[in-house]
């Protein structure tokens, strides 16, 4: 399974967005995201299509808003940081 992996120092709930670039129609993913506990946290990129991709991740800790941006490339499934 072809995961984003990120560590951020604390623990992260919230919601991450998977956005298909330069695409005609575009194609996205949206769910929630929960390290249970953990600074660790891996996004699963598997159902990606080919090309370029923007995930957002957006989550609270400590009563602060956070939000991350990464850009990846999926080549015949699998996963190219950018």
């Amino acid at each position: 399974m072809n995961t984003l992996k990120f560590n951020f120092g604390h623990p992260v709930k919230g919601h991450a967005v998977l956005i298909q670039q330069f695409i005609k129609k575009p194609n996205f993913q949206k769910f929630r995201v929960d390290s249970h506990g953990s600074d660790s946290l891996e996004i699963p990129v598997s159902g990606c299509a080919d090309g370029k991709w923007k995930m957002i991740l957006d989550w609270e800790y400590d009563n602060r808003l956070f939000s991350h941006i990464e850009e990846f490339e999926m080549k015949n499934s699998t996963k190219t940081t950018i």
